[in-house]
């Protein structure tokens, strides 16, 4: 797996490291943490530390998300092992980068990567139907209804994003 940064003109995708750890934790807002259903800041941080393991052996890609401007940590993105779970994509902008474009940025890059580096045909996403803002980011940048699901905290829409 090509673990290299992922550059665009907005956003740079970094691979995760245990240095942005503090970074991270710092942009992983309340609200952020809310939308996505995590629990605390240690949660997430345990969640960090398998995901650093499962990147050493090319089961994810896990980057973080840096504006260009400022060089800033502002979220993170990654497409897991579809053995792992049919939920592939892992997803946050902290709330003040939202409308800015820097997400289907961050979401091109990181597709076009994992097409290059794996046979897959696509991947999928579950988003919350209470969600509407990432459901409509995601329909955005091309993903295509599959269905619905009951999901942990109520239904969810299942999107799927094809290689072109």
């Amino acid at each position: 797996m090509d673990l290299r940064d992922l550059k665009g003109k907005l956003v740079t995708l970094k691979p995760l490291r245990e240095s942005y750890f503090p970074q991270y934790v710092k942009m992983f807002s309340p609200k952020v943490r809310d939308l996505l259903h995590v629990s605390s800041q240690e949660s997430e941080i345990t969640y960090l530390y398998d995901r650093l393991e499962k990147q050493k052996v090319g089961h994810t890609f896990f980057y973080c998300v840096f504006e260009n401007k400022e060089n800033k940590l502002i979220g993170a993105i990654e497409i897991r092992n579809p053995q792992e779970t049919d939920s592939q994509l892992y997803s946050w902008l902290n709330e003040a980068y939202w409308g800015t474009g820097m997400y289907q940025e961050a979401l091109q890059l990181l597709s076009k990567i994992y097409f290059q580096e794996t046979n897959e045909l696509f991947y999928r996403a579950n988003v919350d139907i209470s969600n509407i803002r990432s459901y409509k980011a995601l329909k955005k940048h091309g993903f295509i209804d599959f269905g619905l699901k009951k999901g942990a905290h109520g239904k969810q829409y299942i999107l799927v994003f094809k290689r072109k």
